[in-house]
């Protein structure tokens, strides 16, 4: 590890600071460089939520990162890298599991996550993964800055049948998008589109079953799944 042989993982550098009483500076200096090495538009993406005042965030095919456990977000990072190395999948799971640190933050954004029912019952990583990541989205979804929205199956006018997307309202910068493809990430400041996908974000929450409603369903899946 001292001669750069080997990559230094996130849990030596925990370590390190407990020996040392660093007060977190190695972790923190890790994940910063972590960050760097992300392809590009990620760390763009990473550093907007961290300055973000609110998140609104759609997805049809997985559960959010910011709400996935670890397990479920090691599946699906393996699946979709199956020529990463094992240490560099590790590697963006850590990434993933420190931006949800975010949402224990006094200072945390308001979060709205609108997700399709197909991101409930698609069975990622097998039935007991998938038990567990829905107990989690339960549990996030009682906390008072995160609201979560499932548009379900039965809605027969969808207005999101297109790609996954996010939008950052930043103090100072107004309202930003995001758009994601499998080899890099994309930052938008066109206000046309900006404007484009609020509205379409708006049209997703009202095909969306309110929050109780959501609640309810996600508990049910959830017991199929058990």
């Amino acid at each position: 590890m001292e001669r750069g042989a080997r990559g230094i993982k996130r849990e030596h550098t925990r370590h390190l600071d407990r020996e040392l009483n660093t007060g977190g500076a190695l972790t923190e200096l890790w994940d910063r460089l972590s960050e760097s090495a992300l392809a590009p538009g990620y760390q763009d993406a990473a550093e907007l939520e961290r300055a973000a005042s609110e998140i609104w965030e759609f997805h049809q095919m997985v559960v959010p990162g910011l709400l996935q456990t670890e397990e479920y977000a090691r599946h699906i990072l393996r699946t979709g890298l199956p020529r990463d190395t094992p240490d560099s999948i590790e590697e963006l799971v850590q990434i993933r599991m420190k931006r949800q640190e975010l949402l224990k933050s006094d200072e945390a954004p308001a979060l709205v996550f609108v997700l399709d029912e197909s991101v409930l019952r698609r069975p990622t990583g097998g039935r007991e993964i998938m038990a567990r990541q829905l107990a989690n989205l339960l549990e996030k979804s009682q906390r008072p800055k995160v609201a979560i929205q499932v548009i379900p199956f039965a809605t027969t006018d969808h207005p999101g049948l297109s790609e996954a997307f996010e939008l950052f309202k930043v103090p100072g910068q107004g309202v930003i998008l995001y758009l994601e493809t499998r080899r890099e990430g994309t930052i938008v400041h066109d206000l046309d589109a900006v404007d484009d996908y609020s509205r379409l974000f708006g049209d997703l929450r009202g095909a969306a079953l309110p929050l109780d409603a959501t609640r309810q369903l996600i508990a049910t899946v959830q017991g199929e799944f058990s």
